[in-house]
């Protein structure tokens, strides 16, 4: 490569640049896609695996809150509030039908 240099006047003549060096470095990075048997399913969907761990995570949370209502209702009952323990128990029916909705979305989305 040729360049004149025109800085000042005592460095004004032409002369050739080399510059031998190598970049050896290594390009390391976390990347948001799964290797699994989904079949790009997240590039198909915008789903990562985070989505399907939140949904796996909030389906066991759900089905505590469930156990620990219908415990709830049993009390009730045999204390002898039965119309509170029937309200209780409908509310963990609605808990139930949720639980299994998200169920068939963590397995339709691979998630098992």
């Amino acid at each position: 490569m040729h360049r004149e240099h025109g800085n000042n006047d005592d460095h004004n003549h032409p002369h050739e640049h080399t510059h031998d060096h190598s970049h050896d470095h290594s390009h390391d990075h976390d990347h948001d896609h799964s290797h699994d048997s989904t079949g790009g399913r997240e590039a198909q969907t915008g789903v990562s695996p985070k989505d399907i761990a939140l949904l796996k995570y909030m389906l066991e949370h759900n089905k505590e809150h469930a156990r620990e209502l219908s415990e709830t209702g049993a009390r009730l009952a045999v204390a002898g509030l039965g119309h509170e323990a029937d309200m209780i128990s409908n509310a963990v029916h609605f808990f139930d039908f949720a639980n299994e909705s998200l169920e068939n979305a963590v397995e339709l989305l691979g998630g098992k």
